[in-house]
């Protein structure tokens, strides 16, 4: 081989070595960038996790807290249980919302405005809370006072109705009291009133026969007949009251029933035995001074003819029966 080709052979393996050294310098530069890049993403990779884990940890920690603020205030008060429930309901919906953000690290920045959110959004939830206890502890005030204004009440009801019923027992008492003494006193006046009456003494029945001149001639035949005059005597009485004293004449024909025509002063006495309306004949007033008074008479005089049979004649004074007789016509 000749000096040149030696020379050209040398000089080609010196550019095929800087080549590959060349090749290898940027091959060395290359892996090292690319380290440095993976570093750099490790780096950021760990902090990312890092602050996860921290907002995590935060986020759980701020959640305990919240809920275990809840829990302590909770009472026998069923609304205000209710409310405390639905207030934890609430934070846990926030909590799982807060840490889909977490979990995407480009959304730290938001998941920990959430979490400042929520914790304002606890101090919201404990003022309600508050604000609802205080309320029930104003209703349970009222309702204890307004319990005793019941109790008080009730005893006054009672009280009132314990008088009442004794009022009540008294009025009882007092209207059977009454009612005794409304008897006894009815008997009483019965018995002046009955003691009270006149009697008719002496009575006399006169049928007669009316003369044309107006002589009356005694007779004893029906068909002779046109008046019957009854007189009799008023007993003295010192129990009654001076004055004028009426006395009913009641004549029944032998039918049983009472001669009676209103036109010539016949009409109705009330009996003080029965209370019952009785007709009566007629009736005669006098002037008594509570001595005996003789001859007192009526006539009746009819204007039709008497039938014959056994008559009943009758005299009342204040209701009572005070005299009777009986006459016959033939």
């Amino acid at each position: 081989m000749s000096s040149f080709e030696s020379k050209k052979s040398n000089n080609g393996l010196l550019t095929a070595a800087g080549i590959i050294i060349v090749a290898l310098l940027g091959l060395s530069g290359y892996l090292w960038n690319n380290n440095n890049t993976v570093q750099t993403q490790y780096t950021e990779l760990s902090t990312q996790n890092v602050a996860q884990k921290e907002a995590l940890d935060e986020l759980e920690l701020n959640f305990k807290e919240a809920t275990a603020q809840l829990d302590e205030m909770r009472n026998n008060n069923a609304e205000l249980n209710t409310k405390i429930e639905e207030q934890i309901a609430k934070l846990a919906e926030q909590k799982k919302k807060i840490k889909r953000y977490i979990r995407n690290g480009g959304k730290l920045k938001k998941a920990r405005a959430d979490i400042e959110e929520m914790n304002l959004q606890l101090a919201q939830y404990v003022q309600e809370v508050n604000d609802l206890k205080a309320q029930n502890a104003q209703l349970v005030s009222q309702n204890d006072g307004l319990t005793k204004e019941k109790a008080t009440l009730t005893t006054k009801v009672e009280e009132a109705t314990v008088a009442n019923e004794n009022l009540l027992t008294e009025k009882k008492a007092l209207l059977s009291e009454k009612d005794e003494l409304t008897e006894v006193n009815t008997v009483l006046n019965k018995k002046v009133t009955a003691a009270s009456a006149i009697k008719a003494l002496a009575i006399a029945v006169t049928p007669v026969k009316i003369r044309k001149s107006g002589k009356e001639v005694k007779k004893r035949y029906a068909k002779s007949i046109d008046k019957v005059n009854i007189c009799f005597n008023a007993d003295a009485n010192r129990v009654t009251d001076g004055g004028t004293e009426t006395f009913y004449i009641r004549i029944l024909n032998p039918m049983g029933e009472t001669l009676a025509i209103e036109s010539l002063g016949s009409g109705t006495v009330t009996s003080s035995d029965t209370g019952s309306e009785i007709r009566y004949t007629k009736s005669v007033q006098v002037q008594y001074d509570n001595k005996q008074q003789n001859d007192i008479c009526v006539g009746w005089n009819p204007g039709t003819e008497f039938m014959k049979g056994i008559y009943e004649v009758e005299i009342f004074n204040k209701g009572y029966v005070t005299g009777r007789t009986s006459f016959k016509l033939k």
